[in-house]
């Protein structure tokens, strides 16, 4: 009988061992099946690092001239702006094309500008333009206030990237124009009389 009681005990033990083996390689499970959870499908949080004072701007290597701070805001207000303009259209006339297009990628333009805010500590402003923007008459009206807003950006941007000297605002600045230029100005013209 003894040796049935532990012949099973061997059994159980080995069965366990193997399970715990299999959940601990299985990524997350280990951690759900022992109630490790901290949030659903989110994984593990890190602790944010806390800073007992603002790091000098001297050793900070994320510090900007005035002159490219005005120039982040004006990127931003701009194209704040635009977006604007594409909804007060799509209000006007319903989702059409290619104003729908590009005012997501007016969001991407945003993000993007965004990011750079954040990396210099500044603070994002809101976007006061909608709701001031007048409707238009036709859609081909809107299409050719599309197409003089995206040669105002590109020129926009040109004035910008006088101003700044930073490599990562430079090379935002950068693709937005090129994003204008290359794919919203040649859509706005397709569509204007």
């Amino acid at each position: 009988m003894l040796k049935s009681i532990l012949r099973i005990g061997g059994v159980v033990l080995v069965g366990v061992l193997v399970v715990g083996a299999v959940l601990w390689t299985l990524p997350g499970t280990a951690q759900a099946a022992y109630g490790g959870r901290q949030g659903a499908n989110r994984g593990p949080v890190a602790p944010k690092p806390v800073s007992p004072e603002p790091i000098p701007a001297d050793l900070n290597p994320k510090v900007l001239s005035e002159q490219e701070a005005d120039a982040l805001f004006m990127a931003l207000n701009d194209e704040y702006k635009a977006w604007a303009v594409y909804e007060q259209v799509i209000a006007d006339f319903g989702a059409v094309r290619p104003f729908t297009s590009i005012q997501k990628a007016e969001e991407n333009h945003i993000a993007a500008l965004v990011t750079l805010f954040d990396g210099y500590g500044l603070e994002v402003p809101e976007n006061e333009w909608p709701g001031s923007i007048a409707s238009f008459s036709t859609l081909a009206e809107a299409c050719q206030a599309g197409v003089q807003a995206e040669i105002d950006n590109a020129a926009l941007y040109d004035e910008l990237m006088g101003m700044v000297d930073s490599p990562d605002i430079t090379q935002v600045l950068t693709s937005l124009q090129q994003a204008s230029q290359g794919k919203h100005l040649p859509a706005f013209e397709r569509c204007a009389p």
